[in-house]
């Protein structure tokens, strides 16, 4: 049996019948289908909350305390294009706005679409919002305790998880995901950082940790069964990384003004540590091919003061491994063809050096200065 509802009542009126106060609180909730249900409790002044639903069986609730707070949620097709499952939940203090938008989802009686926004008292001016379309077992999650965050998740087709969290301040966080069955984690509990993750494939995972200062980081896989890992406790670093099928790839930055990037095919595997001692590191890894698994693997520690490190591997079954300190030093390291192993150290000032590997099966050893970290 189905039901419509619409209700336009002050928050203190759906809290309890009290003496209504001049606090400019609005709510608007308009329900249809069966199962539906909607929770909404306002209090504070300038409060606005709006819950549209269509499908059958899904459930919203918002809750606001604080001013010039704001809260949108949209769910389902209905009659009966139907919609089955979603559950939304708002829970924001002080100046935050949120905005939940479930459309096509689908699911069963359990809800299994989900999307959480927490915004606690020191969120001032922080905003959030979520975008499911076409969902099947779909689960968004965002927090945010800082203040002036910014967090946006869009997700499409199915299976999806995006979990965001931000305790730091004036912190931006975007997560697009669609094909099927991907994770995307971002934690950011610095300040001034930006993330941006989007992920058009299937079984692929990224994962951002932003523990400092004005740090970037931009993730991108296009394909399937691909990793990304990126840890950013220093300051001003910027890392990027682009994957294709299979490939894993990892960057910590805990220095300043390091910059990392990462580009893969097919079958890749890359790994960039700039220690807590460098400053101006710079690290580019290109693992490129045919589209058949490559199978080739690149290392680069820096821990000097504006060092570069150039790795390009075109080809398969391919090593490259980089260790640089000192000061203004340059290792380059191009290898095309088959089974190439480098090896270049780097532990004093201003040294340069180039591996040039073609054809199949050459090894090569560099060092430069002594010493090691």
């Amino acid at each position: 049996m189905k039901a419509i509802i619409h209700v336009t009542v002050s928050a203190l009126a759906l809290v309890a019948a009290a003496p209504l106060l001049a606090q400019n609180n609005d709510s608007t909730v308009v329900q249809a289908g069966s199962d539906n249900g909607a929770n909404v409790a306002q209090s504070g002044s300038d409060a606005a909350s709006d819950v549209d639903q269509n499908g059958s069986n899904l459930r919203a609730k918002v809750t606001q305390s604080g001013s010039g707070a704001d809260a949108t949620i949209d769910q389902g097709v209905g009659a009966d294009g139907i919609a089955s499952g979603a559950e939304a939940t708002i829970t924001q203090q002080s100046d935050a706005t949120a905005k939940i938008d479930q459309t096509g989802v689908a699911g069963g009686a359990s809800r299994a679409i989900k999307a959480t926004i927490t915004q606690d008292a020191n969120a001032e001016g922080s905003t959030a919002s979520v975008l499911q379309r076409i969902s099947t077992t779909t689960e968004a999650t965002i927090l945010q305790s800082g203040t002036d965050n910014s967090s946006t998740v869009a997700q499409y087709q199915g299976h999806h998880s995006a979990y965001n969290e931000q305790s730091g301040a004036d912190n931006e966080s975007t997560i697009s995901q669609g094909g099927s069955n991907t994770v995307a984690e971002v934690r950011q509990s610095g300040n001034f950082g930006k993330s941006t993750v989007t992920i058009f494939g299937n079984n692929d995972g990224a994962y951002v940790d932003q523990l400092g200062e004005s740090n970037t980081s931009t993730i991108y896989q296009g394909a399937s069964n691909a990793l990304a890992d990126v840890w950013q406790d220093g300051a001003d670093n910027v890392s990027g990384i682009s994957q294709g099928e299979q490939s894993d790839a990892y960057v910590t930055q805990l220095g300043e003004n390091g910059t990392s990037s990462i580009s893969q095919t097919f079958g890749e595997s890359a790994r960039v540590t700039q220690t807590s001692l460098s400053v101006g590191a710079s690290s580019t890894i290109t693992q490129t091919g045919n589209w058949s698994f490559h199978d080739n693997a690149a290392e680069v520690t820096q821990n000097g003061e504006d060092v570069t490190s150039t790795i390009t591997q075109t080809g398969s079954g391919m090593l490259a491994t980089v260790e640089q300190e000192g000061v203004g030093s340059a290792s380059t390291i191009l290898q095309t063809g088959t089974g190439h192993s480098a090896v270049v150290s780097q532990y004093s000032d201003d040294n340069s050096s180039t591996v040039t590997q073609s054809g199949s099966g050459n090894s090569a050893v560099v060092t430069q200065g002594t010493g090691g970290f």
